[in-house]
Parts: structure tokens; sequence; C-alpha cells
């Protein structure tokens, strides 16, 4: 496992792309080899995505189809992402695909869903992830299902596992969310990394409107104002943006049109004093998180510290 996540350009992958003879470039190095004693393997090679057979559709959303799939070599069961075709001569959109894809096969962490292959296959950009039976935190939150304390801070506690993770290789997600959480019994997995950026690009390279990318009802208020300077801090701020929606069943920001409501994630304040039931410990924890001052947030790696600490000491069903 690499220390560092590489940067990548676009067209650089795409000089790749056309440098190879393959029907399909596999960047995970795994399933290039689709031989069997030398001779190709006929299935594999029919499949729309070569060594993979399609089996059931499992979801979609504005720039990609989900599907249930097995690797034909190894038997396993994937989820297979698929970017529509129409979207392959947009730059944002596949340079975000792309970016998804080349983090998540070196990223390696059991609160992070697994990347295991990524390439092009006839025309077409994919992303193989491990296969989850689960469901995300929106689906819950979206019936109007609200989250007691105890149970808000145990999921809590997993995503910030893999925000310590994250921060330890500099890397900030952007986009946590209860859409981008799920849920598999006692297990929690953080998904979609099509806005994570690793810290060094997000200075260098991006500008203010990539920045100010996310989700408005969650972002934090340096992303809001297209800040550059973002690190983990970020990322925590906007899970206890989550967790105030899993204790209260609603957001603390909403308005008319995004501009307002990134309008209040900079200049007014989380109301803690709106959930109910709160413990004094419980409290702390989410001023912590959702300061407006990044300087005064508390970052990943201690936030981790005082959740074990607070779980350890606070009653209530494990």
């Amino acid at each position: 496992m690499d220390s560092e996540i590489e940067p990548f350009d676009v067209s650089e992958f795409r000089k790749v792309l056309q440098s190879r003879s393959q029907k399909a470039i596999h960047l995970s190095g795994k399933y290039i080899d689709t031989t069997q004693h030398g001779l190709p393997n006929q299935e594999a090679m029919e499949q729309p995505i070569v060594g993979y057979r399609v089996l059931e559709k499992m979801g979609s959303g504005g720039t990609a189809v989900v599907f249930q799939a097995q690797n034909i070599e190894t038997g396993d069961m994937v989820a297979l992402k698929l970017l529509y075709p129409g979207f392959n001569q947009d730059k944002k959109i596949l340079k975000q695909f792309i970016n998804e894809g080349m983090m998540l096969i070196r990223l390696d962490h059991p609160n992070i869903l697994k990347g295991l292959d990524f390439g092009v296959s006839k025309g077409m950009y994919f992303l193989a992830l491990e296969f989850v039976r689960g469901e995300s935190l929106d689906s819950f939150l979206s019936k109007g299902l609200m989250f007691t304390e105890r149970s808000t801070f145990e999921m809590a506690f997993q995503i910030v596992k893999a925000l310590a993770y994250l921060e330890s290789k500099k890397i900030v997600h952007r986009d946590i969310k209860p859409a981008n959480i799920l849920l598999m019994g006692s297990q929690v997995k953080l998904c979609d990394f099509a806005y994570a950026v690793e810290i060094s690009s997000t200075k260098a390279q991006e500008s203010a409107e990539d920045i100010t990318c996310g989700t408005v009802e969650y972002i934090s208020p340096e992303q809001a104002r297209g800040q550059k300077d973002l690190d983990g801090r970020s990322d925590v701020y906007s899970l206890g943006i989550t967790c105030f929606h899993m204790l209260t069943g609603k957001v603390p920001f909403t308005g008319p049109d995004a501009q307002e409501v990134m309008r209040q994630q900079i200049y007014e304040i989380v109301q803690v004093k709106q959930i109910p039931k709160l413990t004094s410990a419980g409290r702390l924890l989410m001023q912590l998180m959702i300061t407006k001052k990044k300087e005064e947030r508390i970052t990943p790696t201690r936030l981790l510290s005082m959740i074990e600490k607070y779980l350890a000491e606070t009653p209530g069903k494990k």
C-alpha cells in the first residue's frame, strides 16, 4: 500500500489508454490477464466490462449506474459502477469519476468502501467496489427516523476512524453526508470519493469553484467560502451536521437556494440547544465538531479519542 496518493491528470490518463491495444485497461493490475492456457477467456472478453459478469442493477444517479456483478476469474461479487458514456467528454465529471477510482484502489481501511478495480472497457469507464449489503444513512433519515444520542455517536465513531485515516494520508473527503454513509448492521462505511482531494492538490491546483463542492446542507464554512486551505476539520464539521440531522430529524440550515444555505453555513450558529435530551458530554462533542472557526474545531484524530472515551463512559446498549 502506497503511503501517498499520487496526483493525476485526465489528459495523462487518456494517453495511457491510447497507448494500449487491449479492449480493457484495468489499473488494479488484477484482471488484465484474461487468458487460460495462453488463449483468451471467451466469456470474459465478451462481457460489456471485460472480466465481469453483470447480474442486476443496484441503483443509479445523475452520472453513473451501479450493477451487482461477478468477477469471472475469482467468482467474487462486486458492485460495478459505470460512468454513463455521455459523460466521457465532460472533463469535470470524468475527473471526478477518475479521482474516485484512483483513490479507492489505493486506500485500505475497514470503514471505507474498498475499491477493487478501475479502468476503461470498450469505451466505458468503470469502478469495481466491494459488494456489501446495507442501506445509506440517508435512506433512514428520509423516512423521518431519528437516532438516539448513543447510536449517533457510535456511528460517528466509525466514520471518524475513516477520517483519521484520511487525515494521515493528507486527504479531505469534502462530501460527508448521510447519502455517503453506509449502514450494515453494526458496521459503517464511508463511500463516494468523487470530491476527495489531497491537501497539497487543493492548495495548488483547484479553483474556488472546485473547492465549493459537496452538498450545501452539510459543507463546512470554509468550503462555502471557497477557501483552499482545507483539511480534515472540514470533514469533521460535515459529520457534525450529519449528527445533528440524526439527532433532530432535520438539518440546521435550509433556504430557497444554495447561496442562502451557504450564507448560513458561514455566519449562523448551529443551535445545539435544539437537540432534545442531549447530555453535557454529547453537547461538548457537537460543539467541538460544528464550531464555525476551523482553527477552533477539533481534528479527526483528537475527536476519535474523545468519542471513544464518551462511549466508554456513557451508559447504553452496545
